[in-house]
């Protein structure tokens, strides 16, 4: 009736996916807005668990800005690309980030010393990679399709060039990166009138595009964020930074340049706003950078051949990021003293002290007494003590207790507790099965070799037939 899930091992494979160690985004391309969207449909296809996208709204010519979101952590960072059109390779880079840190999350594996699996159960990132998609497309495919007048005013709006590679700003001749409002009055060096590049428009947030962007940040709270440009290797951290924040700011921009090799680009007395990134800083005083990948190319899009470079240089940074912004969320979080039992259903570490670099045991699984979280961490006293866990999803739960049966009509796995990334116990055949315990989408049934978890989103609970009273003795 059951197969050891270790000697099937090779067959059952990572839930749900075919395609964990497969490169979904290819970068040798020319990365235009549709074969964003037929990426994103299949990294969440290969990816269930761990990735989901949204539109968060149309621009003036249709296209859907799409937000991915990659983790499950309650912790957030939020990466961007392309606000300016000719700069499409950070949506390249971006989407590269998120197939390839996917594949190691599903695989269990590193990525520049960082355990992917752990860090996105703790942060979430999310990731709008082309913010500017009227523009990408008008850059990369130039008037083509477009009605003779559309085409025309573009073409005014382009200095009479048929040259559209150099195209910055949206379908509407705005800079979508001098539309924050950040000084917005007293941007520097900005055409007057809609142009193909550094016109702000005629008031802050008049783009459909930053009032999406705006609107989505307040939405996630982001504690940090990185948006990604092109081109000059550079990094810039600050835009009127209070004296509180200076070292906290600086200290991570200069991590970020030495992954990166890229030269921090120094504070002004009077920047020059508008940025998303200036914005950030100011509405919601907290870290944001702007990169700019590839060398210096003036007015034009990096060339495919750079694109090895540039990853090498980026992959780690927002696994650096992320590390960094569960450190600020964490340390936001107030402690709340509890008295309730919870079941701890998997092997885990027990600290001395949250964030602690090594355990003081190792726990095994039992009912343990909570006394106080902070975040995502818990105080319980054990056996063993009394410290802190950090469990990973599913670990510690409250079962509601039930009785049903439940009906596997095809093979089914197995697991130790609630969670696709729990270790497998076996595949169980077609059968019915009691089932005593709940929680969430799952069940605990019981099975000949022990009790363990099924997935119960496609099954049906069927409560047990109350007997029939005996007839009364005439």
């Amino acid at each position: 009736m059951f197969l050891c899930f270790m000697l099937l091992g090779s067959l059952i494979g990572l839930p749900n996916s075919v395609q964990a160690s497969s490169a979904i985004v290819n970068p040798n391309q020319v990365y235009s807005y549709s074969i964003m969207q037929r990426d994103i449909e299949k990294l969440a296809a290969a990816y269930p668990e761990l990735i989901s996208y949204e539109s968060l709204g149309q621009t003036k010519y249709g296209r859907e800005l799409w937000a991915i979101k990659l983790g499950r952590g309650e912790s957030t960072i939020f990466l961007n690309g392309s606000h300016h059109a000719r700069e499409w390779m950070t949506t390249t880079l971006l989407m590269k980030m998120i197939d390839t840190y996917a594949a190691a999350y599903y695989n269990n594996a590193e990525i520049s010393k960082n355990n992917i699996r752990d860090l996105l159960d703790k942060v979430t990132i999310w990731i709008v990679p082309m913010v500017n998609p009227d523009g990408v497309t008008l850059s990369q495919q130039g008037t083509a399709g477009l009605s003779s007048s559309l085409a025309k005013t573009l073409k005014q709006y382009n200095g009479n060039s048929t040259n559209f590679n150099r195209w910055k700003a949206n379908m509407q001749g705005i800079d979508l990166n001098r539309q924050y409002p950040a000084n917005w009055s007293n941007i520097k060096n900005s055409k007057g009138y809609p142009w193909y590049q550094n016109y702000k428009g005629k008031q802050p947030a008049q783009a459909l595009e930053v009032q999406i962007m705006m609107n989505f940040t307040y939405k996630i709270d982001p504690e940090l964020t990185i948006a990604y440009h092109s081109s000059g290797e550079i990094l810039f951290w600050h835009y009127n930074t209070l004296s509180k924040n200076l070292a906290r700011d600086k200290s991570i921009a200069l991590d970020i340049s030495k992954l990166t090799g890229y030269s921090l680009v120094q504070p002004e007395k009077n920047p020059s706003g508008g940025g998303y990134k200036d914005w950030f800083i100011q509405e919601f005083d907290r870290p944001g950078l702007t990169i700019e990948i590839g060398e210096y190319v003036g007015e034009r899009s990096l060339a495919l051949s750079t694109f090895k470079g540039i990853w090498a240089e980026n992959v780690g940074v927002p696994l650096y990021s992320a590390q960094k912004s569960y450190a600020l969320w964490l340390e936001k979080q107030k402690v709340q003293y509890l008295q309730q039992t919870m079941s701890l259903l998997g092997d885990t570490k027990l600290y001395s002290k949250i964030n602690a670099s090594s355990g003081v045991s190792d726990l095994e699984p039992q009912e343990v007494e909570i006394t106080a979280q902070k975040g995502d961490w818990y105080q319980v006293n054990t056996h063993q003590g009394t410290g802190w866990i950090h469990p990973s999803p599913g670990m510690l739960i409250n079962i509601e207790n039930i009785n049903a049966t439940v009906n596997l009509q095809e093979d089914t796995l197995t697991y130790k507790y609630p969670d696709s990334f729990s270790p497998k116990v076996s595949i169980a055949s077609p059968q019915t099965v009691q089932v005593t315990g709940k929680w969430d989408k799952w069940l605990l049934a019981s099975f000949e070799n022990g009790n363990w978890w099924i997935d119960g989103r496609k099954l049906e609970l069927q409560e047990p037939m109350e007997e029939a009273a005996p007839e009364a003795t005439k």
